[in-house]
């Protein structure tokens, strides 16, 4: 059984269970989570992992001194809380896949909303009931140029305003 929290579509998974390969879409986790609570991990899911995907853009830009520290401070969270995945900081901001034990994944997107108040604007999305070695093995948090890479000139991107 796998609960996936996504704005844009939620399904919990029943085929396993029920011998079928019917979705089900469970509506009441799929609400955007920027300036709210992230959703309570379901019982079922505790002995499992959890996969988070997330990317928040940042403006104005990070100093060259404000993305080397934000590299590190990321990376420092990932580790206290046994966090695995990819991730790019940019001077545009933070885009990451990452996985862990569900609490582990709530308590690392806390502590960016603790350390910079523009991560509560971010909307994490959670799935939680993933086995274990579906996660990824290590972390891997680099430092980029572009948040995402599509070479384009930063001048040409458009304006968070």
């Amino acid at each position: 059984r796998i609960t996936t929290m996504n704005p844009a579509h939620t399904i919990t998974s029943t085929g396993q269970n029920s011998g079928t390969n019917e979705d089900v879409v469970v509506t009441e986790n799929a609400k955007a989570v920027c300036h709210r609570d992230l959703p309570a991990v379901n019982q079922d899911d505790r002995h499992k992992g959890t996969i988070l995907l997330f990317y928040q853009y940042i403006e104005p830009e990070w100093t060259e001194a404000e993305h080397k520290q934000a590299l590190k401070k990321v990376i420092e969270i990932g580790m206290k809380y046994n966090i695995t995945g990819r991730g790019r900081v940019a001077p545009e901001g933070l885009n990451c896949t990452l996985t862990g034990k569900p609490e582990d994944v709530r308590s690392f997107c806390y502590s960016l909303r603790a350390w910079k108040e523009v991560f509560n604007e971010t909307d994490f999305k959670l799935t939680d009931g993933v086995d274990f070695s579906k996660l990824f093995k290590s972390l891997s948090i680099r430092k980029a140029t572009e948040l995402v890479a599509y070479g384009l000139a930063r001048e040409k991107a458009p304006s968070l305003e």
